[in-house]
């Protein structure tokens, strides 16, 4: 019986406990805000086990998220065309990307760097943004794979 409970509660702790999370937007008076639970699917700001989609809402206010001061941390990202992600000056987003083989950041939209965009797990699709932001990527397993990119007139930079 102590076997099986073991086997049970080690099953259950190796399960990776991620939800995805949909961008919708437009909550009055808080219409981009990351941080307005009201402007996401679940009506919760998203962690670090949510897997965020932030889908073209042209035909819906054009409401786009923007971090603005503060630090965001995700699971995997998923801008898609016609979509727009903005992280301003002095804000930062993570995005884990534990145990992801698709990667953990997928941008066929517009994603708006201005401050700190930090992948720790591989990336499979390129990363391609517009600002003058720092790209960071870490392999968590492999410190020596990290790099860091800053921009220079809008292209980016990688050491």
């Amino acid at each position: 019986m102590k076997t099986r409970l073991v086997l049970l509660c080690t099953l259950i702790s190796s399960l990776t406990l991620t939800a995805q999370v949909e961008w919708k937007g437009g909550f009055p008076g808080q219409e981009t805000n990351w941080f307005c639970a009201q402007n996401w699917s679940d009506n919760q700001i998203p962690n670090d086990l949510d897997n965020v989609v932030i889908p073209d809402r042209s035909t819906n206010g054009n409401f786009y998220p923007v971090i603005r001061s503060e630090e965001a941390s995700v699971q995997s990202l998923a801008v898609y065309s016609g979509a727009k992600l903005t992280i301003q000056t002095g804000a930062r987003l993570k995005v884990m990307g534990f145990n992801l083989p698709g990667g953990a950041l997928f941008n066929h939209g517009d994603l708006i760097n201005n401050g700190t965009l930090e992948v720790i797990e591989p990336v499979i699709h390129a990363v391609q943004y517009a600002g003058k932001g720092t790209l960071i990527h870490r392999r968590s397993m492999l410190k020596v794979d990290d790099f860091v990119c800053e921009t220079d007139n809008d292209n980016a930079v990688c050491n």
